[in-house]
């Protein structure tokens, strides 16, 4: 393209060419690579500009085929956040006590010396699976975690037990595969559980409702609140926090009882109709109706609308995982698209991602030495064991890694923590700092400056994504390297180049490449023929052609092989499993059931009088992710300060108007927030962003209190495993019940 030198400059998303013209007309390199401002991993292709080796600015890729060059407000913010105040530039000793947070700059090598010294001493006199590794949100190192763990011999990747892999469970052992909502071809959608335009990247979620909209689509919007996505419902289903599986068990009731089902689906491929017919004549609507605060009128229509209709799909979210019911939930909604033939067709959920024509790269995860005794060796299982190791690997729940350090004779000794917070991150932050008072060695690996810092041993500078050339991504169709976008900030190294070096101190160099990067990248690309050179030389990368998508594939879903040591199918009848023999084997209940959370309004009556508020929490805002990024100006600047959403005549009622700093009390602690005024919220119900903690120095904004006063939510929620935890897949209930009242006006 012949472009005049005085031609408008391009802004939005740019294609390679206008990227390059515009880096010549401004003096400085352009970059294709990856963004690194979101998760669970990188998602979003672009285009990186520097100016003698700063990072200045990004562009979307227009030619990326799965953001096709759209880009939230997180990814124009990375330059402040790679250079940020808060950013870690050397390895650190603490000289002063735990919580302290006194450290002495240390070497690299007198760094990787005390830790792999700390884990082969305890290695040595408690045995490897003293070690837990604490899992971030899926990123693009995660499987080095594993790797490290499995050359250490220790079956303990603490995860979350609150995103992705209890959603993935329960969908795998009731339909055999985690189906995928086909919304550009529904007639009526149920967006469950789900905040589709705020909680992810760009991918085409949001962009899939308005179309949706646009021709006229019906589309039920089922959750507590409402943000951005309430513009494309056309139907609101205000459930209560906690309350999803009443809500489900209600639409099974009706659909079952009225026989508003694909029988003929129904007679070949699925296990125990009769049973779960029988099991769901008690959940009535009326019934859901006084549990999930659902008029009874609306869960039947929707019940009706959805099972009627052709092409209905079902779009749900990471929100329907907190709660002691979860697993029932998500099973009765995969009952749901079962039962009235909604699987695996045109315009309905589909069993299995996209294929593309092209081998896979080698996974550097090391899975084929798991054992019985290895599970056996798991502390506090998030699965349990008869059905460990799920997809990404053996996994303990984070939560019960802290509550094993507080045992009289614990297991574990020594944990990591790379790229996650636990004080903020999960249930019961008092009894997460008492543990890292104890526990006999902490480590953090991180980019920044962390909640929990102050309580390691060693810390250990992790550069961000924009400042390394590796790993490569495989993300749908596209293969492409990430390339180094910026020189790196101080001493750092990347987490994968920490996890290395690491395995090579403690002596598991052969595991590890010898600590070379590039062997390591290099072998992963071997079955498709390729090194990193010939992936580099690809500017926008390599593209696969896509599979022809097959339709009605039940045989193979329903029969595929599962991930456990036995290596048994998913469904064990060869059908989907309404009633589940496996889970009634190994003593968990075959068929969904309904649970209250900890506290709630109709499980906890007495304590409502005193705590009339539902509270509950959201892990992704417009601006912010979990617990990182509000040190970040110019997202700070969208919100400066925690914001709780509370009903309008709810705030009037007690005197509030919107701005005022209002404080919380659960029977477990304090925090404080401002006041926004929500009417896209249910009455009873309040919510504020997990995750504060952090402050702003550009903005002179300081940290917020970890424990009473600050506004980590987590402090509100009960620390009793039992009563919040789903009994079979670990998810952890975000309900409680808050009082609420003004300390300050705006």
């Amino acid at each position: 393209m012949n472009t005049p030198e005085n031609a408008p400059l391009p802004t939005g998303a740019l294609t390679l060419e206008a990227a390059r013209r515009l880096a010549e007309r401004e003096g400085c390199t352009v970059t294709p690579t990856w963004c690194g401002m979101c998760g669970p991993r990188s998602n979003c292709a672009i285009y990186a500009f520097a100016k003698e080796g700063r990072l200045l600015r990004v562009a979307g890729m227009a030619e990326a085929p799965q953001n096709r060059g759209g880009l939230c407000c997180k990814a124009h913010a990375a330059p402040q956040w790679v250079y940020s105040p808060d950013r870690l530039a050397a390895p650190l000793r603490r000289t002063g006590r735990r919580g302290e947070g006194k450290f002495a700059p240390i070497s690299w090598e007198e760094a990787l010396d005390r830790i792999a010294r700390a884990l082969k001493e305890q290695k040595e006199k408690f045995g490897p699976e003293s070690l837990a590794i604490l899992s971030p949100a899926r990123r693009d190192y995660s499987e080095y975690l594993y790797r490290f763990l499995v050359a250490h011999g220790s079956p303990n990747y603490a995860h979350s037990g609150i995103c992705a892999m209890q959603m993935t469970f329960a969908f795998h052992y009731t339909v055999g595969a985690r189906p995928v909502p086909d919304c550009r071809n529904a007639d009526v959608i149920l967006v469950w559980g789900k905040q589709p335009v705020y909680s992810g990247p760009p991918l085409g979620g949001a962009s899939a409702l308005a179309d949706a909209r646009a021709r006229n689509a019906r589309i039920y919007a089922i959750k507590p609140s409402l943000e951005a996505d309430g513009a494309y419902a056309t139907d609101w289903v205000p459930v209560r926090p906690g309350t999803d599986a009443a809500l489900a068990l209600a639409m099974l009731h009706v659909v079952c009882g009225e026989e508003r089902i694909d029988r003929d689906f129904v007679q070949t491929w699925c296990y125990g109709y009769e049973r779960l017919a029988e099991h769901v004549r008690r959940f009535t609507p009326e019934w859901a109706e006084r549990v999930c605060g659902v008029p009874a009128a609306q869960i039947a229509e929707m019940a009706r609308t959805y099972a009627a209709t052709p092409r209905a799909a079902i779009d749900f979210g990471n929100g329907l995982e907190h709660a002691p019911s979860a697993g029932d939930a998500l099973r009765a909604i995969a009952m749901l698209m079962a039962v009235t033939g909604h699987l695996d067709r045109p315009g309905c959920n589909l069993l299995g991602k996209p294929r593309f024509d092209r081998p896979s790269p080698r996974s550097v995860h090391i899975k084929g030495r798991y054992t019985r005794d290895w599970v056996n060796n798991i502390v506090g299982p998030e699965f349990p064991r008869a059905f460990q190791p799920f997809l990404e690997g053996t996994s303990a729940c984070y939560y019960r890694i802290f509550q094993n350090v507080l045992e009289e004779k614990p297991v574990i000794h020594a944990i990591i923590a790379p790229g996650t917070q636990p004080s903020v991150s999960t249930r019961d932050p008092r009894g997460v700092l008492r543990a890292l008072e104890k526990v006999d060695f902490y480590a953090v690996f991180d980019t920044h400056r962390t909640a929990d810092m102050a309580w390691a041993d060693i810390v250990l500078p992790a550069l961000t994504p924009y400042e390394i050339d590796h790993p490569f991504l495989e993300r749908g169709p596209l293969l492409m390297a990430r390339r180094r976008a910026a020189d790196p900030v101080g001493q750092g190294r990347s987490m994968q180049q920490i996890f290395l070096d690491l395995g090579v101190a403690m002596g598991y160099g052969e595991e590890f490449w010898h600590g070379d990067m590039e062997a390591c990248m290099n072998w992963q690309l071997e079955p498709l023929g390729l090194t990193m050179r010939d992936l580099r030389a690809q500017p926008l990368g390599l593209r696969a052609p896509a599979c022809e998508r097959q339709y009605e594939r039940y045989a193979e879903t329903f029969t595929a092989q599962s991930s456990r040591l036995d290596g048994g199918p998913w469904l064990e009848q060869g059908k989907v499993a309404l009633y589940n023999t496996l889970f009634e084997a190994a003593g968990f209940s075959p068929l969904p059931e309904w649970r209250e959370p900890a506290e709630s309004l109709t499980g906890t009556p007495d304590l409502a009088q005193s705590r009339p508020f539902i509270l509950s929490d959201y892990h992704t805002t417009r601006c912010f992710s979990a617990g990182w990024q509000r040190n970040v100006p110019d997202l700070r600047r969208l919100m400066p300060f925690p914001m709780l959403h509370i009903h309008p005549e709810s705030a009037a009622a007690l005197g509030i108007e919107d701005g005022d700093e209002v404080e919380l009390r659960s029977p477990h602690g304090v925090v404080r927030a401002r006041a926004e005024l929500w009417p896209g919220i249910r009455k009873d119900t309040v919510m504020m962003a997990h995750g504060w903690w952090q402050g702003c120095a550009e903005m002179n904004l300081p940290d917020l209190p970890l424990l009473d006063g600050g506004a980590n939510v987590n402090l509100l929620y009960s620390p009793d495993d039992k009563a919040i935890s789903d009994p079979l897949i670990s998810a952890m209930g975000s309900q409680t019940l808050v009082s609420i009242r003004k300390i300050r006006e705006n």
